[in-house]
């Protein structure tokens, strides 16, 4: 299966390789890691693959806290309402454990951008969540497209 991954990703050009990992970056639940794990599954230079899967979850990143941030205004408009049972417990959970822990975690669970949605809508200072799920991208990318290329080699 990947003899054949390669001959087909062997046939495009090299910015389509490119695109379609940055696509598999933007998509939720499959973000960087699977990005960069299937770019160097399907030969492409593993830092190339890494970065182009990066870039792809940065812009999802950026969509889903700028959407956070417009949700967070239009539920605090000229009013505060009670906090709903899911909210309190995300708050909860992130003022326990902090954001970097969240962050860092949240991809075993959900998406890295609905989790940037969650917690911004939720309140939580955007610059810090920008910054700690930027982090947690590149780290889960890297780890992925090394863990990528080791099973290739493996393979190979």
């Amino acid at each position: 299966m990947i003899e054949q991954l390669n001959a087909l990703v062997d046939t495009l050009h090299p910015a389509l390789q490119i695109l379609a990992v940055l696509v598999i970056g933007i998509v939720p639940f499959l973000e960087s890691y699977v990005g960069a794990g299937v770019g160097a599954l399907a030969g492409m230079p593993v830092i190339v693959a890494v970065v182009a899967a990066v870039a792809g979850n940065l812009l999802a990143l950026a969509a889903a806290t700028w959407l956070g941030t417009r949700a967070r205004r239009g539920l605090t408009r000229g009013r505060e309402k009670p906090q709903s049972e899911r909210r309190r417990k995300l708050v909860a959970r992130v003022d326990r454990y902090g954001v970097p822990v969240a962050s860092l975690l949240a991809p075993t669970l959900m998406a890295i951008s609905f989790t940037a949605f969650a917690m911004v809508a939720a309140g939580l200072d955007r610059r810090q969540v920008v910054v700690w799920q930027t982090i947690t991208i590149i780290v889960w990318g890297v780890l992925f497209g090394a863990l990528g290329l080791g099973a290739l080699t493996a393979l190979g």
